[in-house]
């Protein structure tokens, strides 16, 4: 225990120094919310090409809340995954770090730990650019804190568990899989229905939504912010049937990474791509 404790906490202290050492940390935080707030403002004056108060508009809030929680899944997927990748390539320390007396995968947690703070933080930088800024009816005083926080952290270890995913697939192929988690992301972007509702997909994409915990993370994460009526498909079912369902398939996507991650790990080494690199 004390072995895993301490490549945690190394881990941990490592990710930040490779992703923040080049600035001062409140400037690092306001770096990473770029982009996720970039789209948000982007849905906004989208939004108000065609109606005059998005802030007053119900779908817009549930697209912006969507918008803004889903950022944790692409920072915390994508940098699991990018940790092989960077240690690999960039850094070619990843043979050193296989030899130490605790699992890869500990050690992709704990750097994936750090792009879950970076993540949070720019969530809180969003909302409350969304409810300073754009006025939004962002009250913290009327979520439903017991239902946003169970979600959440379902829908963190779901991430956990796809970037695991992504960082076994890397393991055994070249460089260019780096790419594989943004590209992954953006397909559960689109079919997750965090910027329309799922019933607008086709039925084929409709069922790869309803198959990803994310689907039912963003309808829960809208209905502790009050908003249950996104989604024509989803508002049938209970908060209690979502739940469930956020839970079956958090645990369905951890035992599938377990596997997945273990056979490309034990494949990787078989046949020396551990260390490999791929610059050409």
């Amino acid at each position: 225990m004390y072995a895993i404790y301490t490549t945690l906490k190394t881990a941990i202290w490592l990710g930040w120094q490779e992703e923040a050492n080049w600035t001062r940390t409140w400037i690092y935080i306001l770096y990473a919310a770029t982009r996720p707030l970039s789209l948000c403002l982007i849905l906004y004056f989208l939004f108000k090409a065609v109606t005059d108060n998005p802030a007053g508009n119900a779908d817009f809030l549930s697209i912006f809340v969507g918008n803004a929680f889903f950022t944790i899944f692409l920072a915390v997927a994508g940098g699991i995954s990018w940790v092989v990748i960077q240690d690999r390539e960039h850094y070619r320390v990843i043979r050193d770090i296989y030899i130490v007396p605790t699992p890869f995968w500990v050690y992709i947690a704990g750097r994936g730990v750090i792009m879950l703070l970076i993540a949070l933080s720019s969530l809180l930088i969003i909302l409350g650019f969304g409810r300073l800024v754009l006025g939004l009816p962002i009250i913290l005083s009327q979520i439903d804190w017991q239902l946003l926080l169970p979600a959440m952290g379902l829908g963190i270890v779901s991430a956990v568990a796809m970037g695991l995913i992504f960082a076994g697939v890397c393991l055994i192929t070249a460089r260019h899989s780096m790419l594989l988690a943004e590209g992954v992301g953006a397909l559960f972007l689109l079919v997750s229905g965090v910027l329309y509702p799922v019933d607008f997909l086709p039925l084929w994409a409709r069922l790869i939504g309803y198959a990803l915990p994310m689907t039912y993370w963003m309808e829960i994460v809208r209905r502790s912010f009050g908003h249950a009526e996104f989604s024509d498909a989803l508002v049938g079912l209970s908060t209690k049937a979502n739940m469930i369902l956020l839970a079956g398939l958090t645990v369905v996507f951890c035992v599938l990474s377990a596997y997945i991650f273990r056979t490309c790990d034990n494949y990787a080494k078989r046949t020396g791509k551990i260390d490999q690199t791929t610059h050409y």
